[in-house]
């Protein structure tokens, strides 16, 4: 990589809505900038991996991520997409 070359922020959440849903929340997020592909696949491979807690339905796009979970879950499932997107860089 040259010295003039732009090097993207580290991804991360940077508006999120909470909607409740028949006793769940779901949780909407945008990025501050699209995901790059394997940044993608970390978060998909986390929830068919269930490192999600609670998580009972889950999307990822390069833009946003989504997901039901019960609403005392949110919170902790918020911190591990956080902390998903800070090593996947």
């Amino acid at each position: 990589m040259s010295e003039n070359a732009a090097i993207a922020p580290r991804a991360k959440v940077s508006f999120r809505s909470v909607f409740p849903v028949y006793g769940a929340r779901l949780a909407i997020g945008r990025f501050n900038r699209p995901l790059a592909d394997n940044e993608c696949r970390t978060l998909r491979r986390a929830w068919e991996r269930s490192r999600l807690p609670g998580v009972e339905d889950f999307e990822v796009t390069a833009n946003q991520v989504s997901f039901v979970t019960p609403p005392v879950a949110v919170d902790a499932t918020w911190r591990s997409i956080d902390t998903l997107l800070a090593t996947s860089s």
